[in-house]
């Protein structure tokens, strides 16, 4: 009953319900290191946002606090990203933990949204030592708009900047497979978004989606971050883990800023080579922004540049 009470309020609630994380890709090793973990976690998510909705439903009062569930990074972020976090909550948007009880996710549908239909999605990964309040912050406007649903992944956990302080791209993929699912996102109409340091790990995340044979995303948007062959992530797809052409059927939009501040890194050069690199395992590159204007934020301090993107994602929808 609880399940069906809360997809009735538009309330999705992903866990590991078969508790293979091997499923979307991880290893046994990685799998064993959670065991025990995401049951828990995904209980106490799904009993947290119960608690929300009862909240809305019997009209208790909306305090910042009361409106989360409880995880020492959604903390942290309310002591960096105070107001963001507000911005979120005031706006609609769904906080829930992910199964594995590391991170959280931000989840926001347009008003109306009808289950057996879900709205467009588009999901962000934020770039480093930043949060998922932050990508809804400079998505919503966009999103509202068009009528698209968001999803955004907290995939940096708070501490450090080695690839440990941060979610890695299969259990990035699990997230939004599990969030999908429970939306019953269809095939090819969602895309994915990255940013920066969220660009550099999208290339393995599209990579996962086709082999995995789930093809949720119609397009990938590569905002100011290379493909690295040096990046572990990035060399897997090299070293064929996901096939010989890992991208085939892909299709792409990448930006660069000419005012970016390290432009031998993630500027207009180095993303046009990752455009090269791109099509060299089998995508297609619809669109390259390149910004004489734009810096290294520049995709959506310049609206004009995120509205092309889009423009890219709706004229695929509107093939498939």
């Amino acid at each position: 009953m609880k399940k069906l009470y809360l997809k009735n309020f538009g309330w999705p609630l992903p866990a590991c319900r078969t508790g293979r994380f091997r499923d979307c890709g991880i290893s046994r090793q990685r799998e064993n290191s959670f065991s025990g973990v995401g049951r828990g976690s995904a209980w106490i998510a799904r009993n947290a946002l119960i608690l929300v909705l009862l909240g809305v439903v019997f009209g208790a009062p909306t305090v910042l606090a009361a409106s989360l569930p409880s995880h020492p990074l959604i903390d942290q972020a309310k002591e960096k990203r105070g107001p963001r976090v507000k911005y979120a909550l005031d706006n609609g948007a769904q906080v829930g933990l992910t199964a594995d009880g590391k991170s959280f996710y931000i989840l926001w549908l347009p008003e109306g949204s009808d289950p057996q239909d879900p709205p467009p999605m588009v999901v962000s990964m934020h770039g480093h030592a930043s949060w998922a309040f932050e990508d809804f912050y400079v998505w919503h406007h966009f999103v509202k708009q068009r009528g698209y649903g968001f999803l955004a992944m907290q995939w940096w956990l708070g501490g450090g900047e080695e690839m440990s302080d941060y979610l890695l791209p299969n259990e990035v993929y699990r997230v939004i497979d599990d969030v999908f699912r429970e939306l019953h996102i269809k095939p090819q109409t969602a895309m994915l978004h990255g940013f920066s340091r969220g660009s550099a790990n999208i290339y393995a995340v599209a990579a996962m989606d086709r082999s995995l044979k789930k093809d949720y995303f119609s397009l990938f948007v590569a905002n100011s971050g290379q493909a690295n062959s040096t990046y572990p992530p990035t060399h897997e797809v090299e070293e064929g883990r996901f096939g010989e052409m890992p991208f085939a059927g892909t299709h792409w939009v990448t930006y660069a800023g000419e005012k970016d501040v390290n432009p031998d890194r993630d500027g207009v050069r180095t993303m046009r080579k990752t455009g090269e690199w791109i099509e060299k395992y089998g995508g297609t590159v619809d669109l390259a922004i390149e910004d004489p204007e734009g810096d290294h934020g520049g995709f959506h301090k310049r609206p004009q540049n995120c509205e092309k993107a889009l423009d890219v994602f709706e004229k695929l929808r509107s093939k498939s």
